[in-house]
């Protein structure tokens, strides 16, 4: 189901839901969402991506619009599109039509008034509903947008394929190559909300794997350019590898042994696809009962350092191309 979201922060009672299109079943989708105004490292990028889970995911754009009323003359929003259990991935591509939706709430007249339908003492209280029901009517008038959005990007393939394995084990991840930039790299792993992890293939057999975090660890954290480091410059190269037949408790017994998340499957020596924990999880409930805490904690644990890496990585990559698109201007 999709959902549009718009959220006010209210100086005395914290974030609040102006309103959701259409009503969700659940009034914790609008709490969860509208929580995330709370999470000052999501304002500072204005723009970003938050999954909860693979069921639960959103795609938001921060900002703020004048306020005759607001102490601040301003009111502050947050703007959401809300994926609930969606096979859908590419949350990036909603940055758009959300700076569109804003800068048609911006043109809207007295927008401001329809985040005030809590003083029901003021005289202009008729004027403050109908402004909350323009609104809401003009978020409604974005979703056969958003629909088409979603059913174009979905047709258009990118350059980290999902591949499907037989057994329908499978996740995003992103094919590399090992004389691309790190830059280049980056772009395509934080394309996935899931898990972040990319592999480089020669004669379809994987030879390296790389990850946000060792973006950040071995390039960023380094002082090193990721327009001149290549892939192959900081790729593992000692690939743990599985094959298509080996039985699914081996192969959670050798992520756990590793400690990796995600492993490629080979099939007849060649790559075949990706096993994460979380296909281990969904797949039979007796790998839940073999790992037990310790599956259910790497899953938080792993979905809690994706959202921190995506967002550190997001907001470079996108500085690095506002920097290089400002130079070329100049």
């Amino acid at each position: 189901m999709i959902y549009i979201n718009l959220s006010y922060f209210d100086t005395i009672m914290g974030p609040q839901t102006l309103c959701t299109v259409p009503k969700p079943p659940e009034e914790d989708i609008e709490e969860y969402v509208n929580s995330l105004l709370n999470i000052s490292e999501f304002i500072d990028l204005k723009f970003f991506v938050y999954v909860s889970s693979p069921h639960f995911k959103t795609s938001n754009i921060y900002t703020k619009i004048p306020s005759e009323w607001a102490r601040g003359k301003v009111e502050m929003l947050l703007l959401s599109i809300v994926l609930i259990s969606e096979d859908f991935n590419r949350l990036f591509v909603f940055e758009e039509v959300l700076e569109k939706i804003i800068d048609t709430i911006k043109e809207t007249d007295g927008a401001y008034m329809a985040f005030y339908t809590r003083e029901t003492d003021r005289k202009e209280i008729k004027d403050i509903y109908s402004k909350k029901t323009e609104i809401l009517e003009l978020l409604q008038g974005f979703l056969p947008e958003i629909e088409e959005i979603i059913e174009t990007a979905k047709r258009i393939p990118t350059d980290g394929e999902i591949i499907e394995t037989e057994e329908n084990l499978q996740d995003e991840y992103a094919i590399l190559r090992k004389e691309e930039t790190i830059l280049e790299a980056a772009k395509k792993l934080s394309a996935s909300p899931r898990i972040l992890i990319g592999y480089v293939l020669e004669d379809k057999k994987p030879i390296g794997v790389l990850d946000e975090d060792d973006i950040l660890n071995r390039v960023i954290l380094k002082g090193k350019d990721p327009l001149l480091i290549k892939v192959k410059d900081v790729m593992t190269k000692d690939v743990v590898k599985v094959d298509s037949n080996d039985p699914i408790e081996e192969v959670v017994d050798l992520m756990m042994e590793t400690g990796i998340q995600a492993v490629p499957i080979l099939q007849n020596d060649e790559f075949f696809g990706v096993f994460t924990i979380f296909d281990a999880a969904g797949h039979n409930q007796n790998i839940i009962e073999i790992m037990g805490e310790h599956l259910q904690e790497l899953s938080k644990q792993k979905f809690e350092d994706a959202k921190k890496m995506k967002l550190k990585l997001w907001s470079y990559i996108r500085n690095i191309s506002r920097n290089r698109r400002l130079q070329q201007l100049q």
